[in-house]
């Protein structure tokens, strides 16, 4: 939910979601130990979780207040949530200005698209490896493996390549005989049909 929403100003209503959860968690601690004293109820649900700073001279944060059982175990802060702010449209550009660059690089940071796509798209400068277009707002877009996972091959970023919806269906169309997959020219595996 917190990250559906990460992309608008939120962060007021993800401290106030916290208060009352933690209120919400005190009361139903207290209820469920009524023999016990509300300092003996806080140390075993509540616990002190600290976060490593990102840069090596910063100080580490330090959170007093989690609901935790563990040091794995814990219920992560709404409040947390890091904020990102949407880039609006630079006012002289349009999708049909013919600069393709720019909206791949806006596409892969679009809050729908996974890292993973995100990380591919990337990688490939907003095109399709199948027939080199650039890929645009609204196509449909489907992670290939190069590999196939049937033949050992897996879901790591350097077996995945990013093509439309509809090369993906003419790329699998196609029989590919598995002892030759490792071997195969880039021209068997990837006629193009434009």
């Amino acid at each position: 939910m917190c990250n559906y929403y990460s992309s608008v100003c939120s962060k007021e209503t993800y401290s106030k979601i916290d208060h009352l959860l933690w209120n919400k968690l005190q009361r139903w601690g207290y209820r469920r130990h009524p023999n016990k004293s509300k300092t003996w109820v806080n140390k075993k649900y509540w616990g002190t979780k600290v976060e490593k700073p990102k840069k090596p001279w910063d100080a580490p944060k330090i959170d007093n207040w989690v609901f935790m059982t563990g040091e794995d175990n814990y219920l992560p802060k709404h409040a947390k949530t890091k904020i990102i702010r949407h880039v609006k449209v630079k006012e002289s550009r349009s999708p049909f200005d013919g600069d393709l660059v720019y909206w791949s690089t806006r596409m892969q940071k679009h809050p729908e698209t996974t890292s993973q796509k995100g990380r591919l798209l990337k990688r490939q400068e907003g095109k399709c490896t199948h027939c080199g277009l650039t890929f645009r707002d609204g196509d449909l877009m489907e992670k290939h493996h190069i590999i196939p996972r049937s033949l050992g091959g897996n879901d790591l970023d350097k077996n995945l390549e990013l093509l439309h919806l509809h090369c993906h269906d003419a790329k699998h169309g196609k029989k590919i005989d598995s002892s030759t997959v490792g071997h195969a020219t880039q021209t068997e595996l990837d006629d193009n049909p434009f």
